[in-house]
């Protein structure tokens, strides 16, 4: 499906059904607000009552702004509903009052994908700065990241086919995920149980790519979204937290073309007040490099390219192999962060490199032909984390999620970096 206008139709929503279910392999859903699924991924729908007013009466209608009332507590059927964007076929441009739009200086890869992402606070909220971790976002913030594919990869923007639009909502109850898929030109579908769109196509570099791109079910954005217990007993009842991953102070710290007002964009977040403790010296600030995929790694200066690699890693796969250090919950980990693989951008490789794979040995996947570790130094077509990021193979490959296709790119820059890391206790 290509960006054109239609309509907006009004749609009537459903009412969901409250459950609660066990975290199972990092897959459930963590908001309580009326969505229940169960273990096939399917969704019960209960309508309302005479005494318990439809959940849903805000969806849908028309409005001149964002549905603030809907994000907080409905699951609408149509992104249209929520109102977002002034155009509602276009999810990419011209966020109603309240949206901004970001970048992040070396993003998540999904499969060549474009990515356009808007943050909506509510009007007179703000989000906290936070050194390290996510910013702390008011109740009723929506993160939304709308997945387009281009036709060709060197010609973003221009003949691209929308999929997904994912929002993530700060409810009461804390953040919950929902995906949209754009099973039409003029409007996106409440997908819960995900959907597998075959025979996806781009052209990247001259080759033609074709692949089944996967839109998550709801439940599986906990897989990557969740920071978990590290229990401490039979008694420990602690459950995960749903975090956000990508905005984060380091991912931001880097300008953006405001419609020709050209603005670091954290500054321009304080400048709109919607974010407070930011330093007064955007020298404080930590920042993450650039990643580009024209970026040829052997060019790369030692230092720069251990800086590449790191932020590569942390973004593409810290939030699952993080364990403790800045998160300000203490004894919770990502859903991997117990693997003793651990790649979060503030951790030094130099203290203990075995954190980052240096001749540890893999304890989850796990192959013959690697029998020296995640990373052998100087040794990247030895390492396991290579193989495991240039495999499609669902049994090695890595991540697990978000990804078809290999990332030709991230490969050839953590290769690079294996190679050049200073011989280990395994170097061959």
């Amino acid at each position: 499906m290509s960006n054109s206008k239609f309509s907006n139709p009004a749609r009537k929503a459903l009412v969901f059904a409250i459950a609660v279910s066990a975290l199972a392999a990092c897959d459930v859903d963590i908001g309580k607000d009326g969505l229940t699924i169960n273990k096939d991924d399917d969704v019960n729908y209960v309508p309302g009552t005479p005494d318990e007013p439809s959940e849903t009466a805000d969806c849908g209608g028309t409005r001149s702004g964002v549905n603030w009332g809907a994000l907080l507590s409905e699951n609408c059927p149509k992104l249209s509903d929520y109102n977002l964007f002034a155009d509602s076929s276009d999810p990419t441009r011209n966020p109603n009052t309240g949206g901004i739009p970001y970048d992040l200086s070396t993003p998540l890869f999904t499969d060549y994908a474009s990515k356009y992402r808007f943050v909506f606070i509510p009007e007179g909220e703000k989000a906290t700065y936070s050194e390290h971790e996510a910013f702390d976002f008011p109740v009723g913030t929506v993160l939304v990241k709308t997945f387009a594919m281009p036709a060709d990869t060197a010609n973003r923007g221009e003949n691209e086919t929308i999929i997904e639009t994912r929002l993530l909502i700060h409810r009461d109850n804390g953040w919950v995920a929902r995906p949209y898929y754009w099973d039409s030109e003029a409007d996106a579908s409440l997908a819960i149980a995900g959907k597998s769109v075959e025979n996806m196509t781009t052209q990247h570099n001259g080759q033609t790519l074709t692949f089944t791109y996967a839109v998550p079910k709801a439940s599986s954005c906990t897989s990557c979204h969740s920071v978990v217990p590290l229990l401490q007993g039979s008694e420990d009842q602690r459950q995960p937290i749903f975090k956000p991953i990508g905005p984060k102070a380091r991912y931001l710290n880097k300008d953006f073309d405001y419609e020709g007002y050209n603005r670091n964009q954290l500054a321009y977040w304080e400048e709109q007040g919607v974010l407070e403790g930011l330093p007064e010296s955007m020298s404080e600030v930590s920042q993450a490099p650039l990643f580009s995929n024209a970026q040829d790694p052997a060019l790369l200066a030692p230092e720069a390219l251990h800086d590449a690699a790191k932020a590569y890693l942390d973004i593409n796969c810290a939030h699952c192999h993080r364990s403790e250090l800045t998160l300000p919950e203490p004894l919770y980990a990502g859903p991997a962060g117990s693997s003793g693989l651990q790649m979060e951008y503030n951790r030094e490789y130099a203290d203990d490199p075995t954190r980052f794979g240096a001749c540890k040995i893999p304890v989850a996947g796990g192959s013959p032909d690697y029998p020296l570790g995640d990373v052998v130094p100087g040794a990247a077509e030895e390492s396991y984390l290579l193989f495991r990021m240039n495999t499609t193979d669902p049994r090695h490959k890595m991540p697990e999620l978000g990804r078809s296709v290999i990332h030709q790119e991230g490969v050839a820059l953590i290769r690079e970096w294996i190679n050049q890391l200073p011989d280990a206790a395994c170097s061959p």
